[in-house]
């Protein structure tokens, strides 16, 4: 009996001793979860001011499919949706080319007959009817061979051009009289892909362009050079331009990046440029910008990471010198499109969603102590509107501390969601966001 009442004792002391050691287990890691979460703290009494719009893209609502360049698809509702700003026009392929617009060298430039406007007057009207700015850009799309030489003299390129802008300025040739065109003089002037000249070569196809553009029409905006990369061409451009006493009322640059914070540094580089030349009081114009992909499958770019790297830059730009930017591009091309060829939406439409609810909202201050964690914080009305990307390849676990306020709503935009509310109830002791992820959450006041 002794040996069984030991046999009992010793039992039962293993047994508390295993569910010591289980609950010991469970609070280390506890401990170690806890240790992980991210925090996120919003000061809704520290406002930032009013957010920067960068909703821009280019190419207008009537696209092609794909790789298709017949235009087939109207896509002028989902703009409408995500409440596009801007609209460029580069690659309309063809009919933003001067080779298109005028397509006989030979041709008498003063005469409306020589020039093609029909498709090209259906792409602005459209673009127009959504956006409240369109940068229409005077030159060339991407070919293989190239076009990077204009396809006539420069004198009669100037007469042309004159046309084309009193076609769409004041009504020249049954045309219209906008007011929001903005007149970009090329593309990418610094590779050899868009200008076979050389930099001095361009700087004087500025010169003439600007000049003939503002003989026409003062008002109208003229800029560039809409460089690719090359921050020494524009340095040497700004200062032809400052020496010769030209007009330039915006300066437009391209960046692409698999990394959102080179994109924002590219934007300091710029603007430490125009602040040497005195030209920090224009706008400094990203008119395109993208991830960076070298070869397909080209529906990566309507899937969750370029989502998420799109609101990455988008919040970066917040705090950037851009004040204009445009992604490349927005329609259903394959290349850096936002749709399918079918005109089903990819998940940067509903990221972009997403960024629209705090559009409208004060902007706050928000920290966190998660490094490489992309988010700002808007407030209206007695609520609080967090947007957070996690461009990672790992999930994250986060808090939000805002005193006297509670959790309402959380929407997700990843690989299984599309800007869809998840199902969060109470007050959890964390949220989830998943590898490229982008988050709305929405607190209220208590």
């Amino acid at each position: 009996m002794a040996i069984r009442k030991r046999i009992h004792l010793l039992l039962g002391v293993c047994t508390i001793v295993t569910i010591f050691l289980i609950i010991l287990a469970a609070l280390y890691k506890n401990v170690q979860t806890m240790k992980n979460i991210v925090e996120i703290k919003v000061d809704p009494t520290k406002t930032l001011g009013k957010f920067k719009d960068l909703r821009g893209v280019n190419c207008g609502p009537l696209s092609p499919r794909a790789w298709d360049k017949k235009i087939s698809l109207n896509l002028t509702d989902k703009y409408l949706d995500l409440d596009l700003r801007i609209i460029r026009f580069h690659d309309l392929y063809p009919f933003d080319e001067l080779d298109h617009i005028f397509p006989n060298p030979n041709a008498d430039p003063k005469n409306p007959e020589s020039y093609n406007f029909a498709e090209l007057d259906k792409h602005i009207t459209a673009a127009l009817r959504v956006a409240d700015i369109l940068i229409f850009r005077i030159g060339y799309d991407w070919h293989d061979p190239p076009k990077n030489n204009p396809h006539i003299p420069l004198g009669k390129l100037a007469e042309v051009v004159k046309h084309i802008v009193l076609h769409y300025t004041k009504g020249w040739a049954n045309g219209y009289h906008y007011s929001n065109i903005w007149w970009e003089i090329w593309n990418e002037p610094d590779i050899e892909r868009f200008w076979a000249g050389t930099p001095e070569e361009y700087f004087k196809l500025y010169e003439t362009l600007v000049k003939a553009i503002k003989e026409v029409n003062p008002n109208a905006v003229v800029g560039g050079p809409t460089i690719a990369y090359n921050i020494e061409f524009l340095d040497k451009f700004l200062n032809y331009v400052k020496s010769h006493k030209l007009p330039l009322d915006f300066i437009s640059w391209h960046a692409y990046s698999t990394d959102p914070n080179k994109i924002a540094e590219r934007a300091n580089k710029v603007y430490n440029v125009m602040k040497k030349y005195g030209f920090d009081n224009i706008p400094s114009v990203l008119d395109e910008w993208n991830y960076w992909v070298e070869r397909g499958p080209w529906d990566v770019f309507r899937g969750a990471k370029i989502a998420s790297f799109q609101i990455a830059v988008l919040i970066l730009l917040q705090d950037s010198p851009v004040n204009i930017a445009v992604l490349y591009r927005g329609d259903a091309w394959n290349w850096g499109g936002m749709f399918y060829a079918s005109g089903e939406p990819g998940k940067a439409y509903y990221a972009w969603l997403a960024l629209k609810r705090l559009l409208n909202t004060t902007r706050i201050a928000v920290t966190t102590n998660k490094e490489g964690l992309f988010i700002i914080a808007g407030s209206s009305n007695r609520r609080i509107f967090v947007l957070i990307s996690n461009f990672a390849d790992t999930d994250i676990k986060y808090t939000i501390d805002v005193q006297g306020y509670k959790l309402l709503e959380v929407f997700a935009v990843d690989e299984h969601h599309d800007f869809e509310q998840l199902a969060i109830k109470g007050n959890p002791q964390y949220i989830k966001a998943p590898p490229y992820a982008v988050q709305l959450i929405i607190l209220e006041r208590k």
